[in-house]
């Protein structure tokens, strides 16, 4: 005689859509805050405002509580739920989603604690533009790929490619404008050394988008992206 207490098939995978779901929510309101986390760490840094800087640092908390719940749950789904196929592929998906966005934030925060370390100076004209558009192309293509991963779409993987590119090119052009203005007084090369590590971190932050999409393809079609050949 069965038993009329367990779940029939259909049942079973209603629930674990709608554990999914849920999951998704949360990524949703993960990615907010990082994207949040990335202007206000820009306009702090770019201000020089210490106290701005400090409320991102402390703001981070938060993500990470929002990161380790989400975790929490999609390893409860993978323990009750065992999914399978396209299913494991969301569960495995979503979990790198949400480790690529919490890497972000914390990228964001070593940008606010570069502050300090720059404070009192402010930052050249051409340094402070150049820094304030790589803050937003870091929120455009944060947003882009949580898009993607929102809507199943993974034709947002070529679009994120072609964005980093310009990501790379903001990059190239503040190492170049930071060597060409380098002198010989140690603190401004200590200074010019906490710009470019800036720099960097926003060259990362727009990696793991990309990172985003491309996983974002792997959970809808079943194949990783083609890396192009470098000759």
């Amino acid at each position: 005689m069965p038993d009329q207490t367990s779940p029939t098939e259909p049942e079973a995978r209603r629930t674990l859509q709608e554990e999914l779901a849920d999951v998704r929510t949360d990524i949703i309101r993960l990615a907010a805050l990082t994207t949040e986390a990335i202007t206000a760490g820009t306009q702090a840094f770019l201000d020089g405002d210490v106290t701005a800087a400090e409320a991102v640092i402390d703001g981070d908390d938060a993500i990470d509580d929002l990161y380790h719940h989400i975790d929490d749950r999609l390893l409860l789904v993978l323990a009750t739920q065992s999914p399978v196929a396209a299913d494991l592929r969301a569960v495995i998906t979503t979990m790198r989603v949400s480790h690529e966005l919490e890497r972000t934030a914390d990228l964001v925060v070593n940008v606010a604690k570069a502050t300090r370390r720059i404070y009192p100076h402010t930052l050249e004209p051409k340094v402070r533009g150049i820094i304030d558009q790589m803050g937003q192309q870091a929120v455009n293509q944060t947003r882009v790929a949580i898009d993607a991963f929102a809507d199943r779409d993974p034709s947002w993987a070529d679009v994120l490619t072609d964005m980093d590119d310009a990501m790379d090119d903001l990059t190239k052009s503040l190492f170049r404008h930071i060597l060409a203005g380098s002198s010989g007084d140690e603190a401004a090369v200590l200074r010019a050394v906490q710009v470019a590590l800036v720099g960097r971190h926003y060259e990362r932050m727009a990696d793991h988008a990309v990172t985003i999409a491309e996983r974002v393809q792997f959970m809808v079609t079943g194949t990783h992206p083609v890396k192009p050949t470098v000759d």
